[in-house]
Formats: structure tokens, C-alpha cells, sequence
């Protein structure tokens, strides 16, 4: 049986795959604001469930195969927290699961699914894993955002900055300690990514650190638009 080739960033492939989960994430968001609320929570559970369902194949896999290994089997990468974060605001909603999904999950899974770090393409069930997970959580934050009453408030981008900040000081205590990469803290991915145009370790940290508080602000701005827009409504009508 052949083997996939080797992935390559915005092949055909992974172009057609971004626009599928595009394509599922305008469907997600368009139920989520139209179905009942009995519907919409049988949706939400589904995408919980895919989640589980995702970190139980993962974990039965490697452990089958032997290749349980403390040096990439713990949940101490970025995306890890993403996950556990949807799947609780998914089944338990609350505000700092939503906003640890939102900032963090936007932030961060979107751009892994944009530059993958992965070593074949589809067919390979490495591929339909990677975006599995992170295809899931993208679909899982529009939901969130569409079906629960969930929002930003006026101290999420700082809380969340610091959150990433406490993130970055344990997992790299950590990986420095153990000579790990969990969070690419020590050296960048194989594949290309952003962190390629960011400088050299541990430089690039640094300017992770500029780019995650510049996206944070970028997500911030449509709910402070839309809480303004709200507040010049109610202003106008009672004028």
C-alpha cells in the first residue's frame, strides 16, 4: 500500500481541507443561531463528544503501540488546554472556559491548522487526526459563540494574557527542567510556521508574546463593537 506523501503547507489538499472547515464552521454557527435550544444543546454535546472521543482514540492508540511517552504524552501543549476548555464550556458552560476557548483556541489552533505541523498529508491518519482535533475546537468556539450566552467582558484580554503568561512560565519550567518542547518553549516545530519569521530562540518567544496580546485585541474588538453598538441603541431610544 503506498505511503501519503509528505505534507505540504497550503497544498491542494490542505487547501480544500481549510475550506471544508470554513464551509462546517459557517454551517455550525448558522444552526447554532437557528435551531431550538433543545437542538442546539444535542449540537453542542456532539461536538463535546467528537472532543472526548478524539482524546480517548489518541491516548488507547499510543498506549496499544507503547509510545506513551512523557516527553509528548502529556497534556502540556497549548491546543491541550484549548481542548479540555471547550469540552468543559461545551457540557459545563462558564465564562473562563469560553475565554480560555475563544482567545487561546482562536489565537493558537487557528494558525496550527493554517501552518500544520505534520509530517504526511491525507491520507494519513496523522492528517485526519491533526484536523480532527483542531477542525473540532474551531467548530466548538463558533458554537460557543452562536448558541451559549457566553461573552467577553471588559478584562478578558488581560486576564487571558496573563493566563498565557503563567502558561509559558510553568510548561517551560518544565520542558527546561526535562528537556522537552511542549509549547515549542525550547526550539521551534519541524514544519514551517509563523514562529519561523520571529526570530531566533528564545527571541521568538518574546514575540509570541506581542503577537498573542495583539490577537487577544483583535478578538476583543467585534464584542466591544457590538456592546457599543447595543449601548448607542438603547441611547437613541430613549432620546
Amino acid at each position: 500500500m503506498p505511503q501519503p506523501a509528505n505534507f505540504q503547507p497550503f497544498s491542494t489538499e490542505h487547501l480544500v481541507t481549510l475550506g471544508i472547515l470554513a464551509c462546517l464552521c459557517g454551517l455550525v454557527g448558522w444552526s447554532a443561531k437557528r435551531f431550538s435550544p433543545a437542538q442546539a444543546d444535542v449540537l453542542g454535546r456532539i461536538l463535546g463528544i467528537s472532543l472526548v472521543a478524539y482524546v480517548v482514540t489518541v491516548y488507547l492508540e499510543r498506549a496499544v503501540a507503547g509510545e506513551l511517552r512523557w516527553e509528548d504524552s502529556l497534556p502540556l501543549e497549548l491546543c491541550h488546554w484549548v481542548l479540555l476548555a471547550c469540552i468543559v464550556a461545551l457540557f459545563w458552560p462558564n465564562r473562563l472556559a469560553f475565554e480560555i476557548a475563544y482567545f487561546w483556541g482562536l489565537g493558537g489552533t487557528l494558525q496550527a491548522v493554517v501552518t500544520p505541523d505534520l509530517g504526511q498529508g491525507f491520507p494519513s491518519w496523522n492528517f485526519i487526526q491533526f484536523f480532527w482535533a483542531h477542525g473540532t475546537i474551531l467548530l466548538a468556539i463558533v458554537y460557543l459563540a452562536a448558541a451559549r450566552d457566553l461573552r467577553p467582558d471588559g478584562g478578558s484580554v488581560r486576564r487571558m494574557f496573563l493566563a498565557v503568561n503563567l502558561y509559558a512560565l510553568v510548561v517551560g519550567s518544565i520542558d527546561l527542567v526535562f528537556g522537552w518542547n511542549y509549547g515549542y518553549l525550547r526550539h521551534p516545530p519541524l514544519q514551517p510556521s509563523l514562529i519561523d519569521y520571529l526570530g531566533p530562540w528564545p527571541w521568538y518567544i518574546l514575540s509570541l508574546e506581542g503577537v498573542a496580546l495583539l490577537s487577544f485585541i483583535i478578538l476583543d474588538l467585534p464584542w466591544r463593537f457590538r456592546a457599543k453598538r447595543k449601548r448607542d441603541l438603547v441611547d437613541s431610544r430613549l432620546v
